[in-house]
């Protein structure tokens, strides 16, 4: 069927955990949706704080969707995928 909704699981780890006050929440996004509109629909649901962050870069977190990192908020998400919101890591 022709746009009907997906749906995307949202992982929230270390310091993207503590803003947002949950560790995993599940959405329902648009069917052409990709990882900006993911983090706009956590903005209106979830934690106005990480996405407003997040989008102007003042909040910086490791993004890996369905397993692999991406870099990329354009990246298209699908029915199913899980994205996890981590803190990147530091060498020292």
């Amino acid at each position: 069927m022709e746009g009907e909704p997906i749906k995307v699981t949202a992982v929230f780890l270390a310091r993207a955990g503590e803003v947002v006050g949950k560790h995993i929440v599940e959405l329902q996004l648009p069917k052409d949706a990709r990882l900006k509109d993911l983090i706009k629909a956590i903005g209106e649901k979830v934690s106005r704080r990480f996405a407003d962050g997040v989008l102007s870069g003042k909040l910086i977190f490791l993004t890996i969707v369905d397993g692999n990192p991406v870099y990329d908020l354009n990246t298209k998400l699908k029915n199913g995928s899980r994205v996890v919101f981590t803190t990147p890591e530091m060498g020292g």
